[in-house]
């Protein structure tokens, strides 16, 4: 049983491993002549959508695919993202295409929500200066970035030379955990919050409610949406695990 497929089928796969499941499947861990950790399933090297074979830097990213992959066939996977998702993107995608990645999560500055303050109600705006605007200063800090933020509708071109700085860092990022912190920008909607977050400024319960901030104020108002209790919790499971996926490269 060769475990390979694109991401729009991950639910094929999973139906395939529940089948499977029926009979013995075999997981196993090994080092390569090359150093690096793969994964065999039923003893065949485990590759990527695109055939690329997966090769991993530690035994402890190891572990958290190998354990992705066991969770397939106990249950559908009901989050957002996974480390099968992060790892494939990464061999498949950033790794061919390494400057389109950087390029995209550095132009993404310009739409961070950090750097869009709500004008009303006034106990919003309040929350946001107190949550928001220390991290827009530890990037000042930090990393000697200078960043434009409005309450205007208007949309922000960031300062170039904030965006050539927030370049060379992710350009020192390996590319799991370039895939990891791109994973995170998409999903926080933001590129000072994942920095923050991978660098343990904030926890990542801090990143979940600063990314949310605005809809967990109306929820505190208005009460619970019962549809959108449930991805806001899927989404912060999905922060706590990409953090952890992070941390282990």
């Amino acid at each position: 049983m060769h475990l390979s497929c694109s991401s729009y089928q991950q639910i094929y796969l999973v139906d395939k491993l529940k089948m499977a499941s029926l009979r013995k499947i075999n997981f196993e861990i090994i080092k390569n002549n090359n150093g690096k950790f793969c994964i065999k399933v039923n003893n065949k090297l485990l590759k990527t959508p695109k055939e690329n074979l997966v090769e991993l830097p530690n035994f402890s990213l190891a572990k958290i695919l190998l354990q992705d992959y066991k969770s397939k066939i106990k249950s559908k996977d009901v989050n957002i993202v996974s480390a099968i998702k992060i790892t494939n993107t990464a061999i498949d995608k950033i790794k061919p295409q390494n400057s389109y990645y950087i390029d995209e999560i550095t132009n993404n500055l310009n739409n961070d929500v950090l750097c869009y303050f709500s004008s009303s109600p006034e106990e919003l705006v309040n929350i946001q200066n107190k949550e928001w605007l220390p991290l827009i200063h530890y990037m000042k800090s930090s990393y000697d970035i200078d960043l434009t933020y409005t309450s205007n509708l208007f949309a922000i071109n960031q300062k170039t030379e904030s965006l050539s700085k927030l370049k060379n860092i992710l350009k020192e990022e390996n590319i799991f955990r370039l895939s990891a912190f791109y994973t995170l920008s998409q999903i926080t909607k933001s590129i000072i919050i994942p920095l923050a977050l991978v660098n343990n400024k904030i926890s990542a319960k801090k990143a979940f409610e600063n990314s949310n901030l605005e809809e967990l104020y109306q929820i505190s108002k208005w009460g619970k949406d019962e549809e959108a209790f449930n991805r806001l919790n899927t989404i912060k499971v999905d922060i706590r695990n990409i953090k952890k996926y992070y941390d282990s490269v």
